[in-house]
């Protein structure tokens, strides 16, 4: 009877009081999708960000790869996800483009996913193969105008690199052969091996060697005014006129999830990117780090969504 009284007692404790705790328990992996291949620049980031929220969050943090369709497949499987904060989507602004220009992409950037924190902001650079003798965007320009046709690395169809390569055609009056790739390393290996000629896009440290030797020239920045992690590249917006491109990287969860999990997220990032070592890495991106919180980053992409309806209205896009 003793033993029936103390096992029926053991199970009414292990039934009510632990359950938040075994709740807790359950819950330690967080899942951080990236919509490109690895070894990129978004690639490169999250595996950066990941190591230090695991430190901070004490929860195991996994990186995702989920490359195509320009970020599609990544993107709808964190939508599809369940609103638990457990799993993540690492984009960057292209997020807000893509619904403009492929009907397959049937989601709102704003209503169907829920910010948790920006974590930096990037710029677009105008970069030549050495087999194009342009040493300037104006040359550029010239050379193109010359030579048209010239194959344009891009992403993946309607990523930043290809709405910044249209965008850079129509102001400028060239003609350029867009040739989608799955992310930024397959953009620099296509670069270095002389398939495409150049890009309008990040920079990845896989390229900055080249870039240093010479073999690959950065012409421009997208950037309204000079970057300060570039100062030493003019803005293309300086001999093309109107033309400017902003980007920013950032994570995102399923819409409905909950503020307090996206706010414990965000302020495990915003710890992470006050780290001196990841702020070095990013800026050898030419990135900068910079955080903000689930409310300002909403607005953010709000404001981003208003600026490229403008930029596709005036490319005169339309969804495909």
């Amino acid at each position: 009877m003793r033993r029936r009284c103390v096992m029926a007692n053991l199970l009414a404790v292990a039934g009510s009081a632990p359950v938040g705790r075994v709740a807790a328990q359950d819950r330690t992996l967080l899942r951080v999708v990236v919509p490109y291949a690895a070894g990129g620049v978004s690639d490169v980031m999250a595996r950066l960000l990941a190591e230090s929220v695991r430190r901070h969050l004490g929860r195991t943090v996994i990186v995702d790869n989920r490359p195509g369709a320009a970020a599609l497949i990544a993107t709808r499987y964190v939508q599809l996800a369940p609103p638990d904060g457990d799993t993540l989507l690492f984009q960057n602004v292209g997020f807000v483009t893509l619904p403009m220009l492929s009907t397959a992409a049937s989601y709102d950037p704003v209503t169907d996913f829920a910010a948790v924190a920006m974590t930096g902001i990037g710029a677009v650079f105008l970069m030549v193969t050495e087999s194009i003798p342009a040493r300037n965007t104006a040359e550029f320009i010239a050379y193109a105008r010359d030579h048209p046709g010239l194959e344009c690395a891009n992403s993946g169809v309607n990523s930043i690199g290809h709405m910044a390569a249209l965008l850079l055609e129509k102001r400028a009056e060239i003609q350029l052969i867009h040739v989608p790739y799955k992310g930024s390393a397959e953009t620099t290996r296509a670069l270095l091996s002389g398939e495409a000629r150049m890009q309008v896009s990040v920079t990845t440290e896989a390229l900055n060697p080249h870039i240093a030797s010479g073999k690959i020239r950065v012409l421009g920045v997208g950037t309204r005014n000079r970057s300060r992690l570039a100062p030493q590249v003019p803005p293309i917006g300086d001999t093309v006129p109107g033309y400017a491109i902003d980007g920013w990287y950032g994570m995102l969860a399923p819409a409905h999830t909950p503020l307090d999990r996206r706010e414990a997220i965000s302020a495990a990032m915003a710890r992470a990117l006050a780290e001196p070592a990841i702020r070095e890495r990013f800026a050898a991106l030419y990135v900068e780090a910079r955080h903000s919180g689930p409310t300002a980053f909403a607005a953010t992409i709000a404001e981003s969504r208003t600026s490229f309806q403008s930029i596709v209205r005036d490319l005169q896009l339309t969804p495909s």
